[in-house]
């Protein structure tokens, strides 16, 4: 399994390219402004074929590229059945951003515990709601890695004050669907370094209180 980083966008998103290395197929996680052609040419070079994108909820900086990326590939969309709305209509909660975002329907709507099966790749799907109401995080078992969205960062949390937001529901998917993984789970965030389960149970100051 490869994970390819792509950071662009004026809010410094991380999309994610999944390449599973013995059929690779991929997946894309996350679209955000302006990634859309470096992240297809990278599957490219990598001669490998992109699946899906899967978003982590619906917030227009996650989203941007969702368009783009449709039109290069034949990547299905997926998305939260919470969070779909945002997805159709991006619209709907920007506030004068100086640029259109294209709305997308998606092809696949996500529930808590779904499996997205990628060649050997089997990322489970863990609806994480605090951030939006449709938030998820993707887990691959095998590989011990951990794919957060806006839910879980290196040092802090999602913010929550946003539509859909709940400071004491992302404090409990945290604690009750994350943190019970391995403390060796490698985090790989919507935004900033990745990290991992046992630091931030450690050194997380918004997450330490909860062991």
């Amino acid at each position: 399994m490869i994970v390819k980083a792509f950071e662009s966008g004026p809010l410094l998103t991380i999309g994610y390219l999944v390449i599973d290395e013995k059929s690779n197929y991929a997946v894309v996680i996350d679209a955000p402004k302006d990634s859309a052609e470096e992240i297809v040419n990278e599957a490219k070079k990598r001669d490998c074929e992109i699946l899906c994108l899967i978003n982590t909820h619906g917030h227009w900086d996650h989203i941007a590229d969702d368009a783009e990326i449709i039109r290069l590939t034949a990547a299905k969309v997926a998305i939260h059945q919470k969070d779909a709305h945002l997805l159709e209509d991006p619209k709907s909660v920007l506030y004068e951003l100086p640029f259109r975002i294209e709305g997308v329907k998606p092809d696949i709507i996500l529930n808590d515990g779904d499996i997205i099966e990628v060649g050997e790749m089997r990322l489970r799907v863990i609806h994480t709601p605090g951030h939006t109401l449709g938030s998820i995080c993707l887990y691959e078992e095998n590989e011990k890695i951990l794919f957060s969205g806006d839910t879980l960062f290196s040092g802090t949390i999602g913010r929550t004050d946003l539509p859909g937001g709940s400071y004491d529901e992302i404090i409990k998917s945290i604690q009750e669907k994350l943190f019970v993984l391995d403390d060796d789970v490698t985090v790989y965030p919507g935004h900033g370094p990745s990290t991992t389960i046992g630091k931030e149970k450690q050194f997380n100051p918004f997450l330490t209180q909860l062991m």
